[in-house]
């Protein structure tokens, strides 16, 4: 379906899902704007560690979402072959895990599609107690720059005629037939028409309710401790089923992520630091020094309900909301997105 005011897109925040559909509804011939409170893109998508993961730790436990990963990472292969870094991650059984578990991850793979490989004796840059391990796999992954690959694709969306907006700032909202009219404050005072796309991140809830759509949701925060530690050759460190625990190398040491904790601002808390210090002296023969930390953010909404598994996609109230779980699924929501509005699905690899 074909919404009344498709012709023209006010898309709010210029993250990796704004930004994908932005160049997607150009390339489709609608009129753009991208809203950004920030100078330049800014908020979770500048702060991850900068991975690009191939769906394999989802592998066993949602292989729907583990398949939806890899199409998605194989996309940003063919994009990023030329420039971007290509390297593995381990993933480790230890002997405490079942080996039906591990049965089910592999016949996963294979089923998917996810290349791995089984090794003996892997070199992984650290003093790891190898003792409580008892198979490890090699898998592809990318290491990606998240704010050199934001830019770029900001300067493709411009060149295309995407009207990008930094430091703008939503004064008004009118809702009226089949969109909204947005009063935006930047260098001047704008009235844009259009149907908006809510893709702020963490700030989804916020902008929503500008635009009198309530958001039932949860904000996480996944603090990335920065160890001095050089664990050069080791990726993803996936020690436990379903968990989210990784080991990402640097040029500044190695970042290594808990679990998601409830969010409660850009600090850490006690509760997260004990739960990380207990992860690294499960992992090591001795405790690396912690000497710095970055955070990144995450949302869960449960109302209004996704459309797209996964993902967030949610058309209400003639507004779009949209966030993209995993880096790599920035084409996913614009093309998902494209299927809402009946345009094209137009963004290939040779346009990056």
């Amino acid at each position: 379906m074909r919404y009344s005011k498709a012709d023209r897109l006010v898309i709010i925040g210029s993250g990796i899902t704004g930004l994908m559909t932005a160049i997607n509804a150009r390339l489709s011939d609608l009129d753009v704007y991208l809203l950004e409170k920030g100078k330049s893109p800014s908020g979770s998508s500048t702060r991850i560690a900068g991975v690009l993961h191939s769906g394999a730790r989802f592998a066993g436990w949602d292989d729907e979402l583990a398949k939806v990963c890899f199409e998605e990472w194989k996309w940003w292969i063919s994009v990023l072959e030329k420039e971007e870094k290509k390297i593995g991650g381990y993933f480790l059984k230890t002997k405490a895990e079942s080996d039906q578990y591990l049965e089910s991850w592999l016949n996963s793979l294979k089923n998917i599609g996810i290349p791995f490989t089984e090794v003996e004796n892997p070199y992984i840059g650290g003093d790891i107690k190898k003792e409580s391990i008892d198979r490890f796999y090699f898998l592809p992954e990318i290491q990606i720059n998240a704010r050199k690959l934001l830019n770029k694709l900001l300067g493709l969306a411009i060149n295309l005629g995407v009207i990008y907006l930094p430091s703008s700032i939503i004064e008004k909202v009118e809702h009226t037939e089949g969109g909204y009219r947005i009063t935006v404050r930047n260098k001047d005072t704008l009235k844009l028409e259009g149907i908006p796309v809510i893709s702020s991140g963490i700030d989804i809830p916020k902008v929503a309710e500008m635009f009198g759509i309530n958001v039932t949701s949860k904000v996480y925060q996944g603090s990335h401790i920065l160890l001095n530690t050089d664990l050069t050759d080791l990726l993803e460190f996936v020690h436990k089923p379903g968990t989210y625990d990784l080991l990402i190398p640097s040029d500044f040491g190695t970042f290594i992520t808990p679990t998601l904790v409830p969010y409660n601002g850009l600090t850490i808390s006690e509760e997260e630091l004990a739960g990380l210090n207990q992860v690294l002296k499960n992992l090591f023969e001795i405790e690396p020094e912690v000497i710095g930390y970055m955070i990144a953010g995450r949302i869960s909404i449960s109302s209004p309900v996704s459309t797209l598994k996964g993902d967030y996609l949610a058309y209400i109230q003639d507004a779009i909301l949209a966030w993209s779980n995993n880096y790599a699924c920035g084409r996913r929501l614009a093309y998902a997105i494209a299927d809402m509005l009946g345009i094209k699905k137009a963004l290939t690899p040779a346009h990056i």
